[in-house]
């Protein structure tokens, strides 16, 4: 409802302030669906024979031309614009269109080579190894905490627990300093690693919550239940840009957790209820594996991890 509200509004806006009947034009292109082996092809079509003028494309804002490879654009949803003069007034005209993979995911299995204890009364929200030691985000009101563990024999070594006001979420470490979210509050909190004491904090921009955190050393990732990974800058941690988590058939929802493993984030997701992690493409945003965690519960419960 919310779009078609916002295309009304454009609409009448543009008329209004072109004084153009904006409907004797269309936008026409060769698809609302494409994959990055395809090219968009785009023209001004219109019912009367008119002359216009100062003819100019753009995708998300940047120009393009009429024809054009999608090889180099991310994946996800695109907003094509036409701008040009008719009478010496502006007139704009706008469609949308998909992008997808141009390939499916790779599939993968796993198998199990160790285990290790853990407290399972912990809510497991965000965690990161570093120096040989896990450190840890935990969620739920009253129970959301930061820990540090001897992973080997779940020894906590360290802990601190949130105010009862925030849900505990996904969590990083960078330059000495681990970065955990809250779920719904808005805000991220900056810790010490070695003493946990708070050294800052930071609110979020267009991201709807906070769920999952990772980073590859220049930049941060931050995944909000959506299909969107939002790109956080390294210093300021301002929103500066996101990927949409694609396949070659559908976009990703629910994205959760983050892991940064080897130049590519791994994420699981609660859209299917499966117990599955994507492998994703940090650039485009496309699926590039599949990892079936099937069965792991059940053979966990019978070795009594």
């Amino acid at each position: 409802m919310k779009n078609l509200i916002f295309i009304i509004i454009s609409i009448f806006f543009f008329t209004k302030c072109s004084s153009i009947n904006s409907s004797i034009f269309q936008l026409t292109i060769n698809g609302s669906e494409f994959n990055t082996n395809d090219t968009l092809k785009l023209r001004i079509q219109s019912n009367i024979d008119v002359n216009i003028s100062e003819t100019k494309f753009s995708l998300n804002g940047s120009i393009i031309d009429s024809t054009q490879l999608l090889s180099n654009i991310t994946l996800g949803k695109h907003t094509v614009r036409a701008y040009f003069k008719y009478k010496g007034k502006d007139v704009i005209l706008e469609k949308e269109l998909t992008l997808y993979a141009e390939s499916p995911p790779e599939l993968y299995s796993y198998r199990i080579i160790n285990t290790f204890p853990h407290d399972k009364s912990s809510f497991t929200q965000g965690l990161e190894f570093s120096d040989n030691i896990l450190y840890e985000s935990t969620g739920l009101k009253g129970q959301s905490k930061i820990r540090s563990i001897n992973f080997i024999n779940g020894e906590i070594l360290k802990e601190k627990p949130l105010n009862e006001n925030y849900f505990g979420e996904g969590l990083t470490i960078y330059n000495n300093q681990i970065y955990q979210l809250t779920w719904q509050e808005n805000i991220g909190f900056i810790y010490d690693k070695d003493s946990f004491k708070i050294k800052g904090s930071f609110s979020y921009g267009k991201s709807k919550e906070g769920w999952g955190l990772c980073n590859d050393g220049e930049k941060f990732y931050k995944s909000d239940g959506s299909h969107n990974i939002w790109i956080l800058d390294i210093n300021s941690l301002n929103e500066v840009g996101k990927i949409q988590i694609m396949t070659n058939k559908q976009s990703i929802n629910k994205i959760n957790e983050l892991e940064w493993v080897n130049g590519k984030i791994y994420a699981n997701s609660y859209q299917f209820q499966k117990d599955i992690v994507l492998i994703i493409n940090p650039i485009s945003g496309m699926v590039e594996g599949v990892v079936d965690f099937s069965g792991l519960k059940i053979m966990l419960n019978k070795l009594k991890v």
